[in-house]
Parts: structure tokens; C-alpha cells; sequence
């Protein structure tokens, strides 16, 4: 008995899909995709957050006993990140007024002065830094992870301006470090 065999019902269009096709269906999704990241996509923002140190400044010239320093004529590039004035566990019982900066070559450097006898102030401030030498009235310091200081003790007032930046940097920074300087606005 001889049968002949015949499909049943009419022929399956899916079959003869082909890679073409699929390879077609990805790329317009992948457009799709691409489309929807290019309309929504943002630029990222300066991770740097940057502060006006005007009103910390001007409230410790007016508290202190003694001039507040702030450098004068800073290039362009220099971005305070914090400033405050305030009396912490090293400083106790003064005040200390600190600025910090993210410099041009985006290391950091801050500005710290307080009328503290508190010595912890400087270990605290160069992060225990080590004296290593001097330079006219300032005396510098490094710590074990690289934080360069230079240090001032003069008229019961202690200054330091330390970073991770170079001496040089930090040199320059303290030279033009002066009693009536004011943020650039």
C-alpha cells in the first residue's frame, strides 16, 4: 500500500524567514535604542562642587583677634571647594578659619589659621607631617602619603597651607597669602 504523503494545512510562513531578516529586526531595535540614549542622554557636571568663601571669609576677619589671611590674585583655575570657621577638637578653644582649592592641575591645597595653642592643630593640619626643612619664615613639613606642607607660627598665630600639590605651588599660594585679599567673584 503505497500512500502518498501530502502536507496537511497550508505551509508555515516562519520557515522560510531568514538570517536577513533577523539581522534587519536587530538593527532597527539597536536605532531604537540609540535614538531613545541620544535624546536623553546628559552631560556629566563638573564633579567638582565649588563654594563662595566670601561670607566664611568676612565672618572670621570680623571675629578674629588677629588678620585673616585669603590669597590674592589667584589665576584662573583655582576652585575653592569648602571654606569654614568654626572651633573643632584641634583647635579648641579658637576658632580656625580653612579654605580649600581644587588648583588648575586639579591636586588639592588649602589655606588653615587659627590663634590655637592646641598643637594637635599642626599634626592635624599637615596630617602628621614631618618637618623636613625651612624656608624663610615658614617651616615645611611631609607626611607619609605625600601631603606637603608649609607651616608659620608667628604672633601667637599659626598658618599653614599644605596640599597635594608641589612646593612650588604651595610656595606661590603662601606668598600671596594677605589680610585683605578677597574672593574672586
Amino acid at each position: 500500500m503505497s500512500q502518498d504523503l501530502r502536507p496537511t494545512g497550508r505551509p508555515n510562513a516562519r520557515l522560510r524567514q531568514t538570517v536577513r531578516d533577523m539581522v534587519l529586526s536587530l538593527v532597527v531595535v539597536l536605532g531604537l535604542i540609540g535614538l531613545v540614549m541620544l535624546l536623553t542622554l546628559r552631560p556629566q557636571p563638573d564633579p567638582v562642587r565649588v563654594v563662595d568663601p566670601t561670607p566664611v571669609l568676612i565672618e572670621a576677619r570680623a571675629q578674629a583677634e588677629y588678620p585673616v589671611l585669603y590669597p590674592a590674585d589667584l589665576g584662573d583655575g583655582w576652585r575653592p571647594t569648602s571654606a569654614r570657621w568654626e572651633v573643632s577638637e584641634v583647635t579648641m578653644p579658637e576658632p580656625a578659619f580653612h579654605v580649600g582649592f581644587v588648583t588648575p592641575t586639579d591636586e588639592y591645597a588649602q589655606i588653615g589659621q587659627s590663634a590655637t595653642p592646641n598643637v594637635a592643630y599642626v599634626e592635624f593640619q599637615t596630617d602628621n607631617g614631618r618637618p623636613v626643612d625651612t624656608m624663610g619664615e615658614w617651616q615645611r613639613f611631609e607626611s607619609a602619603d605625600g601631603t606637603r606642607s608649609l607651616v608659620r607660627i608667628a604672633n601667637g598665630v599659626t598658618t599653614v597651607v599644605s596640599g597635594t600639590t608641589t612646593w612650588e605651588v604651595l610656595t606661590d599660594l603662601a606668598q600671596r597669602l594677605s589680610p585683605t585679599a578677597l574672593p574672586r567673584q
